[in-house]
């Protein structure tokens, strides 16, 4: 499968830290194992038997200006619910010819723990910024949320200690607010609900939009499934409003939509069959596992 999509003149690269398989009950506890039936067919590569088989995926965005990261994955040493994740994807932007240093701006849609995983090189006898020419941008509201004496953790392996905190004094944090511009044609905004201070990205560039949507949905099924109780989003009900907003405007205005948990490498379109909304992968002839 190619990995490579064109917005106009933006240049984007679905990247992967590999998969990582788990029970849905641990995201949808309210919800059976038999409700996800019907999309085992239909998105074979999001199934392991009854768990889900999730891409841990990453993105670079070339503009004429910039070069753009949007999340660095869960990491090398992290684990997704107790299930070991391969961390592979420093790998991928070898292979995909990208060199770190090239890249200006790590975007982080929000701060759980699979989308900053490779902010720091763990994989090296040096511990240090994994793309040391880049800012790294965060919300304000998800820093100040994830920062504050409630969330903080004295653990010495705390993955928020080890692979954020460390780029305020580092000086390579960036807080924003509102709508920003990251790049040209790229701009980042606000889209809480799954964490106070998620962000999504509109990328724009001649006549083509796409929507880069985070964790607002954390799997192919759950555009069609938008509804469901969702146990990572801080604010359930937030959540649900922001989800069906963004899908509604990807679904009205035809936006190609782009997501790290969408099936690799990350993108396609929403359709409407038969009364429902569902998500439909951009593919093209070659396939290229991501195991």
């Amino acid at each position: 499968m190619d990995n490579r999509i064109k917005i106009g003149d933006i240049h984007i690269v679905g990247l992967t830290d590999g998969r990582a398989t788990f029970d849905p009950r641990i995201l949808f506890p309210d919800t059976s194992l038999e409700a996800w039936e019907p999309y085992y067919d239909i998105f074979p590569e999001c199934f392991d038997g009854k768990f889900f088989r999730t891409n841990l995926g990453s993105f670079a965005i070339s503009t004429k200006d910039k070069v753009i990261v949007a999340d660095t994955g869960l990491g090398p040493h992290g684990d997704m619910f107790g299930f070991p994740a391969p961390g592979r994807l420093l790998g991928d932007f070898e292979s995909n010819e990208i060199p770190l240093e090239s890249v200006n701006t790590v975007f982080i849609t929000h701060l759980h723990g699979d989308h900053y995983g490779w902010n720091y090189r763990e994989d090296t006898e040096e511990r240090k910024p994994t793309f040391p020419n880049a800012e790294y941008v965060v919300h304000t509201k998800d820093w100040e949320h994830w920062t504050s004496d409630s969330m903080k953790s004295d653990e010495p392996d705390d993955p928020l200690a080890r692979s954020v905190l460390p780029l305020f004094d580092d000086g390579l944090l960036k807080l924003i607010e509102g709508q920003t511009q990251i790049g040209r044609g790229v701009d980042a905004i606000h889209t809480p609900g799954h964490t106070p201070g998620h962000m999504s990205l509109i990328i724009s560039s001649g006549k083509e939009r796409a929507l880069l949507i985070g964790d607002i949905v954390g799997s192919p099924m759950q555009v069609t499934e938008s509804e469901f109780f969702y146990t990572p989003d801080s604010d359930s009900e937030l959540g649900r409003k922001t989800r069906n907003d963004m899908l509604d405007l990807a679904e009205k205005e035809n936006i190609t939509v782009l997501g790290s948990h969408l099936s690799y490498p990350g993108w396609g379109t929403i359709i409407r069959w038969e009364g429902r909304r569902y998500f439909q992968p951009l593919k093209n002839i070659k396939d290229r596992s991501i195991n």
